[in-house]
């Protein structure tokens, strides 16, 4: 995205918003793992133009730092929780059969 898209966007954000307020301004982020609710999102610090090796980049700083996505820790972390559902699965159907079974024999629970 260039600068001139951002300006544009956010021109338009502003001048479309019934009863402007003051939004934050944040980064949306994808945590390696399911959340519930709003998006996972890091408050902006800081922008500045950037100089020297930076020249010609709009900097985003965020309030905590961003690491590019271990996608071997992304993928171990999603397999988990995967494995997990699965093993809620199956321990609920364990549990059906077991008490079916003692139904079946005349065990009380």
């Amino acid at each position: 995205m260039k600068l001139s898209e951002l300006k544009a966007l956010v021109d338009r954000a502003v001048e479309t918003s019934r009863d402007y307020e003051d939004h934050e301004v944040v980064v949306a982020v994808k945590l390696p793992y399911t959340t519930v609710g709003a998006i996972p999102m890091i408050a902006v610090k800081s922008v500045n133009k950037g100089f020297d090796w930076e020249n010609g980049k709009f900097i985003i700083r965020t309030e905590e730092e961003l690491t590019p996505a271990d996608r071997d820790f992304a993928t171990k972390m999603r397999d988990m929780q995967e494995q997990l559902g699965f093993a809620e699965m199956k321990i609920r159907t364990l549990k059906t059969e077991n008490k079916r079974l003692k139904k079946q024999i005349g065990v009380e629970e």
